[in-house]
């Protein structure tokens, strides 16, 4: 009599993993599987080929013959995403902590285009419209500090950048 639920549930147990490994996601309203039909049927024709029937392939990756390539999938381009704006933006501080003013900021993009801005009466500075995804170089020139030059990976908006000069002032 045991043996009766025993097969049953070791089936279930089994079967239940295979098929959670052919649904890729799945939601209120769909199910993405491994494989789709890829044209419905009916017949296709070019200049040197001719398609029949349905043809079902696999979801992603190329399939080879001896004389064709069949590209499946859903998004086969090479598409790249656009580079967004960020900016870049922060305080330039003396070596007390306060904000540095009329210092001069340069910012060096990769394709070598320079910008440039002056400090606030606060040491702030901002930098907008700078395409995503670059490293840039952030210079200070002030006639009272030294600054080190700062590489940044500019992927997202940068803010509240402290720049801090490299020693004591130039004058003393």
């Amino acid at each position: 009599m045991k043996m009766k639920f025993v097969l049953p549930a070791i089936t279930v147990f089994m079967l239940v993993p295979i098929a959670a490994l052919a649904q890729i996601a799945a939601g209120p309203n769909y199910t993405l599987e491994k494989a789709v039909v890829a044209n419905g049927g009916g017949a296709s024709a070019g200049t040197t080929f001719s398609v029949e029937d349905t043809g079902g392939q696999d979801a992603a990756g190329p399939q080879t013959g001896a004389t064709f390539q069949l590209q499946g999938g859903f998004w086969t381009s090479n598409l790249a995403p656009t580079a967004a704006a960020v900016s870049v933006s922060g305080r330039v501080r003396t070596i007390d902590g306060r904000g540095l003013r009329n210092a001069i900021v340069m910012l060096s993009d990769q394709s070598g285009a320079i910008r440039t801005t002056r400090t606030t009466s606060f040491g702030a500075f901002r930098f907008d419209e700078i395409a995503a995804g670059q490293t840039v170089i952030l210079t200070v020139r002030s006639k009272l500090y030294r600054f080190a030059p700062q590489i940044l990976a500019v992927n997202e908006n940068i803010a509240d950048l402290e720049l801090s000069p490299l020693g004591e002032n130039r004058s003393g």
